[in-house]
């Protein structure tokens, strides 16, 4: 099997070659690894509370208020689970609470990930359509359309994830006195999940990376030829696109390639390599409240009335009088809720 527990006094036999130094990859399992996921949690947890907070209580409920207020439901589970990994990871990679708990950890994160990555295209998907297609998605029903597809989301990662629960996921390592939680698993359950993580990972990211791609592609077609200013969705797409690259990207192909490659030493490596890349993933949740700010109209006005933004209200009220030019009202071509164009 694979391994990231690794210590000086290491078995090469049981834990497999690794591209730094035992000690190297001690202090990344067990001093960076912490950190960037402290990082993500101090950041992220106030970040996405406040947004959820104000997209629950002080937006207008339209389809693309829907959208983010379950992506940053998505976030903040994520953070609740960090305490967990932190722990285990300062702890020398000894996991404390048994396999069940290890198992609910592991399917969870997964379950933010793809979450994550199902609603954003969700958010793409709506930009386009209330676009390119105003009349397919207008009026109070698409509220009730737009709640049934995040029901639908919820079912489909619940589902696709719950082979996770299947397996045992925490083993025992004597040799170091520590139980470790998804770095070692049993051969049977490593054969099996070598052709479970690739279909995972097509379906769960490069199906929505290239949905998000084309759509985004579309709306921007459309803009240049209606001649619109397209800064604010130029602005949206980057970010989006920054948060697939750079967070999303790097993880699942790193998952893919892992289960595909049958030498042990590749195996190892690029779970070593794939460990690293998902504490990355998990600075989406720091750069989903910008995608919040940039989507909904309504969220940056609510936003910028809460009392520690107001000193700064008049200075920027021309900035906000250029942004009403970057993003115009819709008119007969069909409006919903606060997004309208959104461009």
């Amino acid at each position: 099997g694979r391994s990231v527990a690794y210590t000086q006094d290491s078995d090469p036999g049981l834990l497999g070659s690794y591209p730094a130094s035992a000690s190297a990859w001690l202090h990344v399992t067990t001093l960076l690894l912490p950190t960037l996921y402290s990082t993500v949690l101090l950041v992220g947890l106030p970040a996405n509370a406040l947004a959820f907070w104000v997209l629950a209580t002080k937006t207008k409920k339209c389809a693309s208020t829907l959208f983010l207020l379950n992506l940053a439901g998505a976030d903040l589970i994520f953070t609740f689970l960090l305490p967990f990994k932190i722990s285990y990871h300062l702890l020398g990679n000894d996991w404390l609470l048994g396999d069940y708990a290890c198992r609910a950890l592991v399917t969870l994160f997964y379950g933010n990930m793809y979450g994550s990555i199902l609603f954003l295209t969700c958010i793409s998907l709506d930009r386009y359509i209330s676009l390119v297609h105003p009349f397919l998605w207008r009026g109070s029903r698409h509220v009730w359309q737009a709640a049934g597809v995040c029901v639908g989301v919820w079912l489909a990662v619940g589902l696709g994830l719950s082979p996770l629960l299947r397996y045992r996921h925490s083993q025992h390592v004597p040799e170091l006195n520590i139980t470790t939680c998804h770095d070692i698993l049993e051969p049977d359950t490593e054969r099996e999940l070598a052709y479970y993580f690739p279909v995972l990972v097509v379906l769960g990211f490069a199906v929505p990376f290239v949905l998000i791609t084309v759509s985004y592609g579309w709306v921007l077609r459309r803009l240049l030829r209606k001649g619109r200013h397209y800064g604010h969705v130029v602005r949206l797409l980057a970010l989006v696109l920054l948060v697939f690259t750079l967070c999303f990207m790097p993880s699942n192909v790193l998952l893919f390639f892992h289960y595909l490659q049958p030498q042990p030493e590749w195996h190892n490596l690029t779970y070593s390599w794939y460990v690293l890349a998902l504490a990355v993933s998990a600075f989406n949740n720091c750069l989903d409240p910008f995608i919040y700010f940039y989507v909904s109209r309504d969220f940056r006005a609510r936003l910028r009335a809460r009392p520690c933004c107001r000193m700064g209200h008049n200075k920027s009220s021309s900035g906000r009088a250029s942004e009403k030019q970057v993003l115009p009202q819709r008119s007969s071509e069909g409006a919903h809720g606060d997004m309208g164009p959104g461009y």
